[in-house]
């Protein structure tokens, strides 16, 4: 557990008048943990020690830096975890194929490394044609761990199969929804062939 989560959690249980102080005492036992995940110098937090005598306004001000750096944290997950399925978005689109009017995929790689979150979309981009698809439908397939995968895009949508069966997912739009562009080319599976 890191050291906010650990501070969060000791201040929600001791937020009643008589353990209130608890919270300033354990502040100055981490001293070092918290002035490293919060980002800033060990000086800081003692002087914001010494400046708050209140520990009811203490414990609410750090609650509140707690859940702000918390949530930068999360920001900058989202965006290294967006940055790599992005990266191998781009090297699977350099790799597909066409075939026609059809560009094929290697579905396999998608579902392992494209997916960010289910609300998420994956959209392919050509010349001819933009399909978006909910990544939902992806996770819960690349659940499954199917070896068999195939799988397309044409102007239609993404076209999945597997021995027994398959889906076919049509395009769908959000403007709120985070994405993951594939970018097709057909001269770029034209030098990848």
């Amino acid at each position: 557990m890191n050291a906010l989560t650990a501070l969060r959690k000791v201040i929600v249980a001791n937020r009643d008048p008589e353990n209130v102080a608890e919270i300033r005492a354990y502040i100055e036992e981490h001293v070092v943990d918290l002035a490293h995940d919060f980002g800033v110098s060990t000086e800081t937090i003692t002087k914001t020690l010494e400046a708050v005598t209140d520990d009811s306004v203490l414990a609410t001000r750090m609650l509140a830096a707690v859940k702000k750096a918390e949530a930068g944290q999360r920001d900058v997950k989202k965006e290294g975890r967006a940055r790599a399925s992005q990266g191998a978005a781009d090297a699977l689109a350099s790799r597909a194929t066409w075939d026609g009017d059809r560009v094929q995929l290697d579905l396999p790689a998608l579902l392992s490394s494209v997916l960010t979150k289910r609300q998420d979309l994956i959209e392919f981009r050509s010349d001819d044609f933009t399909v978006a698809v909910f990544q939902a439908t992806l996770f819960d397939l690349a659940r499954l761990r199917r070896r068999d995968l195939t799988g397309f895009v044409d102007s239609k949508g993404l076209h999945i199969r597997w021995g027994t069966g398959g889906l076919n997912l049509r395009s769908q739009t959000d403007p709120q929804a985070g994405r993951i562009v594939l970018n097709l080319s057909r001269n770029a599976g034209a030098v990848a062939a």
